[in-house]
């Protein structure tokens, strides 16, 4: 398969882009702070019910100034917030820097795929999006192991430097940004409206059989990654290791996923994954440090073959809305159940106890399973 010329340095600016140095630390630094998890969860639901408000216009202004702007802006803001929380730890920044935080995501997390995806169909390899999007994730998780392990040699000078890394690695992606073709939406929806935008998005979800149950499981497996995102650390401290191996242990997970993502055979239904998550995800709850390790790395790997497949689903039916804003619709359905449901999930943290959440992630997976249409289930890219 040729590659699409420049879409080397697009998915090394996304790489950089998902440099969170800080992630398997966030529940540490939170508590270093005097934030207790069910007000961290409380807190990461405002962060995600921002992004879901912000989301859709973000991905309208990316397709308006085009996707390659947006994650410029987007990478300053990220990096200064993360700059803020390395500078001055603090509840109070911590809480001030949610906004910051939220408009990048909303900025990047569409924008990121819109831009390779519009690479790719400027050379006329529109059809190979989802075969390169498994590679780039496989690939971002062993560039996560990478990011995961400076993370833990960073967390014995302090935590606050993990976050002042992540400042660092924005600012290179701005740098990467800069020498990227500058791909554009189609120009016939570059100039509408926002509420032009919206109403075209809306027709052709309701217009598209299937899509709209899609989504829904979207929203189920989406809350449930975001949910594991915060509580994998906790899991592995809960099952005997020492805190400062957590960010070691997080970026073998990671690398250990990003080969069991490629060599997963691609033909496998996406039901399958699913059912590899439902049992990893209650798997989380175990005392045994190496069966929590395992689980860990099935849940990983099952998103980073889920991600392309829903990526890819929407992609083909709402193109023509504009690709970031069609990428938004993602991002949106990743971050909305989550917001919705964070504050309950701390409420069952404080009656359950982690192992409890662990079983609602599987619940959640499997009822996302049951709930995808079969076109998504077995849609296949065409290489």
């Amino acid at each position: 398969m040729t590659t699409a010329p420049g879409l080397a340095k697009v998915q090394t600016a996304r790489l950089l882009l998902g440099g969170y140095f800080f992630v398997p630390y966030l529940v540490l630094y939170a508590s270093s702070v005097d934030i207790s998890l069910s007000l961290l969860l409380a807190i990461e639901a405002f962060f995600a019910l921002l992004i879901v408000l912000l989301d859709l216009p973000a991905g309208h202004l990316a397709d308006r100034i085009g996707p390659r702007q947006a994650l410029i802006l987007g990478a300053l803001l990220q990096g200064g917030a993360a700059a803020l929380l390395g500078v001055a730890p603090s509840a109070a920044v911590f809480w001030a820097t949610q906004p910051l935080f939220a408009a990048a995501t909303a900025l990047t997390m569409g924008a990121d795929a819109a831009l390779a995806a519009g690479v790719q169909r400027a050379a006329g390899r529109a059809d190979a999006f989802e075969a390169r999007e498994r590679v780039f994730q496989s690939l971002q998780l062993a560039t996560t192991a990478l990011v995961l392990t400076s993370a833990s040699a960073l967390s014995l000078i302090g935590m606050r430097w993990t976050f002042l890394a992540t400042a660092a690695a924005q600012l290179a992606a701005v740098m990467v940004l800069a020498c990227t073709p500058d791909v554009r939406s189609p120009s016939d929806v570059d100039r509408v409206s926002l509420r032009v935008r919206l109403r075209g998005l809306a027709r052709g979800v309701r217009g598209t059989p299937g899509l709209s149950v899609d989504l829904v499981a979207m929203i189920l497996v989406g809350t449930a990654f975001a949910v594991l995102l915060y509580l994998t650390p906790v899991y592995y401290v809960r099952a005997g290791l020492g805190e400062g191996l957590v960010g070691v242990a997080a970026a073998g997970v990671a690398l250990a996923a990003s080969t069991a993502a490629l060599v997963l055979p691609a033909q496998w239904s996406l039901r399958v994954s699913v059912a590899l998550a439902v049992v990893a995800a209650a798997a989380l709850a175990s005392s045994w440090v190496a069966l929590v390790l395992a689980a860990a790395v099935v849940v990983q790997a099952a998103q980073a073959r889920l991600l392309p497949r829903f990526r890819a689903r929407v992609l083909d039916d709402l193109r023509g809305h504009g690709e970031a804003s069609a990428m938004s619709i993602v991002t949106t359905s990743r971050n909305l159940g989550f917001a919705v449901l964070a504050p309950f999930v701390g409420v069952l943290t404080a009656s359950t106890g982690p192992g409890g959440l662990a079983v609602l992630c599987a619940v959640l997976f499997a009822a996302a399973g049951a709930a995808m249409s079969t076109r998504l289930s077995r849609h296949l890219e065409t290489v």
